[in-house]
């Protein structure tokens, strides 16, 4: 009789997970507002136009302004300085730490649901130790790589191979796209049959560098601009892979149970902080589009932070637009939501569920809603109602911060600085903003250190056997003198044409009061 009631039960069980839909993330990495020609960009991405058509446009989706943080703040439903990962994770010989492993994240609400779990591709939540690997946070299988960004053909990042399956270092040729692409079919094709699918698909691309096949490149030959050329044939190239993970949804016939959510993880690589430029001169190859909107990544402006963004659940959420605003540390809580997966009290969100608002199209205002990074500059934006307050204070130098507010919804464009004007609304979103208490995992950048040691500065070549093999010595941050020269160095090189102007200035008028005398 035990028996048999133990059997009634784990039969419920697959009874109730086949029920829930299948959940596919597609994220991808560094692509802009500009980037997908359903904003009028000049590079053709016909699939990801498709997407948007079929489902609903997220014409107000938030990203953190860098990588790490968002995916932190989607997994786990918290705002930067909840989880504490308030900036981009360099490599393991850099530093040691990683994305808490006590912060639930949303594999682990699936795999307890009865969701089989996967994610193939980029990771960058910490590698230097096993208890921040995916496999040990909820994927039941993981592929790809662990840092922030690696060599589309050899695979490799800061000098080291990056790429493997399950933990295990992996030599395998091919562009990472399409490798990245192909895993995410073979899962979708071979998925469990008694359990629905939570796949978390993570590409690279178009994150620096900026490499796409021969074939892709020539393809746009007709750009003037080599840098462009290659640009384009990248993201074209993320754009035929997106189109393949779909046609396989549609292909194994579970199109209408699977709810797909596609998003970058922040800006385009545009106007950087010429600081950043120093300490990663990667970046300088990206030629990414804003159209328009002011800022881009690493920045809390809205080209740093407002992504192009669809969510598609046929028979469910299709065919429409929304202006809803939606924040990256909304979608746990509305994919749990979505998924009939209860939230109970316990379960502490920053983010919101709005899936009734996407499934009705029905708008509410942001509340106090809080994006932000801490790279070089202290980066914050706080959303409420129809404002926008946005805050920068450097790290490097030592100035104040500097606030600025929008009505953001008449100055999508960020033009008119209303804090003067609406000083009562200034005074409260400011109080805000400055009154979070923070925790911080991963310390504040050090340039100098990001400069000796970061993930760009080995220039592609392979110095060592792969990350994950751990053969590799720790390299602490230089002295503080040390820090203070090379970060003066760092300056130099980040505003030498401000000091060049300045110093011939100061000639010119020397010469000139001289000469009167």
């Amino acid at each position: 009789m035990r028996c048999f009631l133990l059997a009634l039960f784990v039969c419920s069980l697959n009874l109730l997970s086949l029920e829930k839909p299948n959940v596919i993330i597609i994220l991808t990495d560094d692509l802009g507002w500009g980037d997908v020609s359903y904003h009028d960009g000049y590079i053709p991405t016909p699939n990801i136009d498709q997407l948007a058509k079929d489902g609903m446009e997220m014409n107000r989706f938030y990203s953190n302004p860098v990588c790490s943080p968002t995916r932190a703040s989607m997994l786990t439903g918290l705002h930067i300085f909840n989880h504490g990962v308030v900036r981009p994770f360099m490599n393991p010989a850099a530093e040691q730490t990683g994305m808490p492993p006590e912060l639930k994240i949303m594999p682990q609400y699936f795999k307890e649901a009865g969701y089989q779990t996967a994610l193939s591709g980029k990771w960058h939540l910490g590698m230097a130790k096993k208890e921040f690997w995916p496999t040990n946070r909820g994927f039941e299988t993981s592929y790809g790589h662990m840092t922030g960004g690696i060599g589309y053909f050899d695979h490799t990042a800061a000098g080291r191979l990056d790429w493997h399956r399950n933990g295990k270092p992996l030599e395998e040729e091919g562009y990472s796209t399409e490798l990245i692409a192909n895993e995410a079919i073979n899962i979708i094709k071979n998925k469990d049959k008694d359990r629905p699918l939570f796949l978390y698909v993570a590409f690279n691309a178009p994150h620096t560098p900026i490499e796409a096949p021969l074939k892709n490149i020539e393809s746009f030959a007709y750009l003037d601009d080599k840098k462009n050329q290659v640009y384009a044939a990248n993201v074209n190239a993320l754009d035929f892979e997106i189109g393949k993970i779909l046609d396989a949804i549609e292909d194994e016939g579970i199109l209408e149970e699977t709810i797909v959510l596609f998003f970058s993880d922040n800006g385009p690589v545009f106007d950087i902080d010429p600081i950043v430029k120093v300490i990663a001169p990667n970046l300088i190859n990206a030629k990414g589009s804003t159209a328009g909107l002011n800022g881009s990544k690493t920045s809390a402006l809205e080209g740093g932070i407002r992504v192009p963004a669809v969510i598609w659940w046929k028979g469910v959420i299709e065919k429409s637009k929304s202006d809803q605003f939606f924040f990256v540390q909304d979608i746990l809580p509305t994919l749990l939501s979505a998924s009939g997966i209860s939230i109970s009290n316990n379960m502490k969100f920053d983010g919101k569920d709005k899936w009734v608002n996407l499934k009705t199209n029905t708008i509410i205002p942001p509340e106090n809603a809080f994006i932000g990074s801490r790279v070089i500059s202290d980066e914050r934006a706080l959303f409420n109602g129809e404002w926008k307050l946005y805050s920068s204070e450097p790290q490097l130098i030592p100035v104040s911060a500097s606030y600025k507010l929008f009505n953001i919804i008449k100055d999508p464009y960020e033009k008119n600085d209303l804090s003067e004007v609406e000083s009562e609304v200034f005074e409260k979103m400011k109080k805000i903003i400055t009154s979070y208490e923070e925790r911080d995992v991963v310390g504040d950048m050090n340039p100098a250190h990001a400069y000796l040691h970061g993930d760009d500065r080995q220039g592609g070549s392979v110095l060592g056997s792969p990350w994950l093999e751990g053969d590799y010595e720790f390299n602490n941050p230089p002295s503080l003198l040390s820090t203070i020269f090379i970060s003066i160095w760092i300056l130099i090189q980040a505003f030498k044409y401000y000091i060049l102007a300045i110093v011939l200035l100061t000639i010119v008028i020397f010469l000139s009061l001289k000469k009167l005398r």
